[in-house]
């Protein structure tokens, strides 16, 4: 398998390529002019394109009172128009040859945290891209979904456990057991887990799959909140 890595930032991108023996490539995902070179550098040294993960996301932070115009627009930077860009760019490749699409959105478009207006939103609508672009290039063999994760083990999710566990006075570890204490599985993805979700639904053994949302979450989203009393 060959893989090229796309980001802005070069010490973890030249990382990650340098993990999984891909090309790095840096490039904005949100800029058109970024991914028209990388699309062409990516036919140029691949002969083609077979799929795109597409996995940007970050910023919209804040309940909507607290979102100024500049930090809608970095969410929607961020969430969509990355996905939205990069999708757009490679299809004319994925069309070449019957590939795929992978958009990795997160739970968070399925119902709403707290105090993230932007990331909430911006995640909603890449589940309207997922399904809008299924239903158009299906017909020509291209299949679309989407993944959404719940808490992921990641240097961000780290960051965001951070204010929990001054407050708590508790460990990294502590804090990921708290957040994911009314989850069955009662833990956390790691990334590895989500990756294999997304090589799944990249793979002929999805070769039916278009359209779909997989939910990877350790079962967050199907606890009844309304319950949660009557089991502690």
């Amino acid at each position: 398998m060959r893989i090229a890595v796309l980001g802005r930032r070069k010490e973890p991108l030249d990382r990650v390529a340098g993990q999984v023996g891909g090309m790095a490539i840096a490039a904005d995902a949100s800029r058109t002019d970024d991914m028209r070179a990388a699309v062409a550098l990516i036919a140029e040294r691949f002969g083609g394109l077979d799929a795109l993960i597409a996995n940007a996301g970050g910023h919209g932070i804040g309940a909507a009172r607290e979102t100024d115009d500049a930090a809608w627009r970095d969410a929607r930077v961020a969430n969509l128009d990355s996905a939205f860009v990069a999708a757009r760019e490679v299809l004319p490749l994925l069309l070449e040859r019957r590939g795929s699409i992978v958009f990795v959105s997160s739970i968070a478009a399925l119902g709403a945290p707290p105090e993230v207006c932007g990331y909430t939103t911006f995640k909603h609508a890449v589940i309207g891209l997922t399904r809008s672009l299924a239903r158009d290039y299906g017909p020509a063999g291209v299949r679309v979904n989407a993944v959404c994760p719940g808490w992921v083990r990641t240097p961000m999710s780290d960051e965001e456990m951070q204010p929990l566990m001054r407050v708590r006075g508790i460990t990294l570890d502590q804090a990921y057991e708290h957040v994911t204490a009314d989850a069955p599985l009662r833990r956390p993805a790691s990334a590895e887990e989500i990756a294999s979700v997304c090589r799944f639904l990249i793979s002929p053994e999805a070769s039916i799959v278009t359209g779909a949302v997989i939910v990877a979450d350790g079962g967050s989203t199907i606890v009844d909140v309304g319950t949660l009393a009557l089991s502690r």
